[in-house]
């Protein structure tokens, strides 16, 4: 059984920061959570939201994934970079730690895995060169993650949010349409509150580029990026991605540029510093 994998990891390696469980069978994840020690941090994932539920009803933290686990099987060990680097981020982690990492259907499988040989410190090392905190970041990412791997209405569709000085963003784009964010308090553009997230999505499908201060508060959308001929350009690169890199070189903006293809990208200083497939 999992649940033994799970126990017998415990008992043989131990000393684990942190546990990270992913999966679409409620039932294993549960008798996994039982075995784990009350005092390890824990963090469960799936694409299920009658499995959240299930998780969520025995008080322990479950988050709805936009990835359908379900139909990835094999592919699951692809794309698993990326979904205990977007825990670590979410979680603030700073140092390295080392994960007890529980696969839970569609494939089975108990891991350990140290953070300190992913990427986390790539987002952290962004946020501090960027003036921006880290939780602005992951929030960001996680609407681009949305953007990339939802679409909207059944088509794949990009989207750009750029997160810096607004003045010097502004500086460097002109605006396409009124600007949606015009008249509204605070507390109802800003990215930190996570029921803000599908009112920025929304805005989002429109042409141009969302800008945000370095407090994660959307403040501009429909931004048409101009791109100055010193910008270099890449063979592949498409408009988006040159108006990412444009915004993050001449604007000194952290841009997130989410593409069609299902990538995130993220440019600083006119360079991609990190990248995640999400389909």
């Amino acid at each position: 059984m999992l649940a033994d994998l799970v126990e017998s990891a415990l008992s043989s390696g131990g000393g684990y920061d942190r546990a990270l469980l992913i999966g679409t069978n409620s039932r294993k994840l549960l008798a996994s959570l039982a075995r784990l020690p009350p005092s390890l941090p824990r963090a469960v994932l799936t694409s299920q939201r009658s499995v959240m539920e299930a998780v969520q009803a025995m008080n322990e933290p479950c988050s709805l994934l936009d990835e359908r686990l379900s139909s990835q099987r094999l592919g699951m060990l692809t794309s698993l970079h990326d979904l205990v680097l977007q825990t670590v981020g979410e979680h603030l982690a700073t140092h390295e730690e080392r994960y007890l990492v529980v696969l839970a259907d569609p494939i089975e499988g108990v891991l350990d895995i140290d953070t300190g040989s992913l990427e986390s410190h790539t987002l952290v090392q962004l946020a501090e060169e960027a003036d921006v905190d880290i939780d602005v970041v992951t929030s960001v990412l996680s609407i681009a993650r949305s953007v990339a791997d939802r679409g909207r209405e059944g088509h794949s569709i990009g989207a750009l949010l750029a997160i810096g000085s607004l003045p010097q963003m502004r500086r460097h784009s002109k605006p396409l349409v009124l600007n949606p964010f015009k008249g509204h308090s605070t507390e109802r553009r800003s990215v930190l509150r996570e029921e803000n997230h599908e009112t920025i999505l929304e805005f989002a499908w429109l042409d141009g580029a969302i800008f945000l201060n370095r407090s994660g508060v959307a403040s501009d959308a429909g931004r048409y990026v101009q791109v100055t001929s010193d910008v270099p350009i890449h063979s592949g690169e498409g408009g988006r991605h040159l108006a990412a890199k444009a915004l993050s070189l001449q604007a000194g903006a952290l841009a997130v540029c989410a593409s069609s293809s299902g990538r995130v990208t993220v440019y600083w200083r006119g360079r991609t510093r990190y990248t995640m497939q999400v389909r």
